[in-house]
């Protein structure tokens, strides 16, 4: 029997994922991933720089290498279902994950992330469709979805209801195809923005 070894990167995410559900992601330190993982410093650093290039890299491995498969054949709406599947699936990790804060916080590297991935595999905007704004590329769109898509994953995080990934996937799609003017009362709608045909 021919037996696969894990390879180096496999048993360092699996390794992070440990510490992290076990320690806030503050006190983790190189030298306990490397110590977990049964190598030394020197070779964690052949494959990443930090802790934080590290947690870039197992978000794409688990998460944004699977919706770019799913998206290549076209099925969108099981990639999102994938999202939450998985995000649910470790939801202890994600959560304390979400709690890192600053500049390399978790938030902010999903949101390039995701972001840079939407921008270059969904080739959807018609650009006609976008007025001539240069507050209004097809880049801030992304951002702006993404952004969206974020707080969707932090409120199925947080949530202390019981649902199925069905309603979180509903719940998303309802929210970007819909405006706050969509569901406001017609009396409550603001006269700043007017009408255009």
């Amino acid at each position: 029997m021919n037996i696969v070894e894990e390879k180096v990167e496999d048993k360092i995410i699996r390794s992070f994922k440990t510490l992290v559900n076990k320690y806030s992601f503050d006190k983790i330190t190189v030298t306990m991933i490397a110590d977990m993982s049964g190598i030394s410093r020197p070779v964690f650093y052949r494959y990443f720089k930090d802790k934080y290039e590290l947690m870039d890299y197992m978000l794409y491995h688990d998460v944004t290498k699977e919706l770019h498969n799913l998206l290549e054949h076209d099925m969108v709406e099981e990639a999102v279902k994938y999202l939450f599947t998985h995000i649910s699936n470790e939801a202890k990790l994600y959560k304390k994950l979400f709690e890192t804060v600053g500049q390399n916080s978790f938030e902010k590297v999903m949101i390039e992330q995701f972001t840079d991935f939407f921008s270059k595999h969904l080739k959807v905007f018609d650009t006609n469709l976008i007025p001539d704004n240069p507050l209004l590329s097809p880049i801030t769109i992304c951002r702006y979805l993404v952004m969206g898509l974020t707080i969707s994953i932090k409120e199925v995080l947080n949530s202390s209801i019981d649902f199925k990934i069905d309603d979180a996937v509903n719940a998303y799609y309802f929210l970007v195809s819909h405006s706050i003017f969509d569901l406001t009362k017609s009396d409550f709608k603001p006269k700043v923005f007017p009408h255009r045909e």
